[in-house]
């Protein structure tokens, strides 16, 4: 729980600073990542977001570690983890209402949930968790996860044998 609080603390601080010195039109993304709580669940892989509004705009987070707030030594990711993530970009024209999560690496791992929050100057804040509870494995074809929740229809899929800029040469 202090981690927790302490987090949200550096989340307000880093926020804050961010605001102060970005563009003022750049939103400041939060991202919650919860790995699974099930066996095996953990992954060491990288892992790219790219995050869409209804208008399909996106925002690419590639390599999530990089938006870290738990530290480089941090292991994320891990076995039934909530992992804390922070950056800043341009705004998306709306909210954010689908993601694509790409896991780059040999490993499978088990995503939980993804909850992102966007601030930007003159804009209206926004919330949204997904409830993915998929696994993530390149070996069985399915590195790649949509989860569209734009409209009333929720597209929630797995996509294989998609080329990706995040895939290892």
């Amino acid at each position: 729980m202090v981690i927790k609080y302490l987090s949200l603390k550096l989340l307000i601080l880093f926020s804050c600073i961010v605001y102060t010195y970005g563009n003022a039109s750049d939103c400041v993304y939060t991202v919650y990542v919860e790995t699974g709580n099930i066996p095996l669940a953990g992954t060491n892989s990288n892992i790219t977001l790219f995050l869409s509004d209804s208008t399909k705009a996106q925002l690419p987070i590639v390599n999530l570690k990089d938006w870290g707030l738990m530290g480089p030594a941090y292991n994320y990711f891990g076995h039934g983890e909530v992992d804390l993530f922070a950056g800043k970009g341009p705004c998306l024209g709306g909210p954010v209402c689908s993601i694509i999560i790409v896991l780059d690496g040999f490993d499978s791992w088990y995503c939980q949930s993804i909850e992102i929050t966007t601030v930007g100057s003159g804009k209206s804040c926004s919330q949204k968790k997904f409830e993915v509870k998929k696994w993530l494995d390149v070996i069985k074809g399915s590195a790649v996860i949509l989860q569209d929740e734009c409209s009333g229809d929720d597209d929630d899929s797995v996509l294989s044998n998609i080329p990706s800029e995040t895939s290892k040469e």
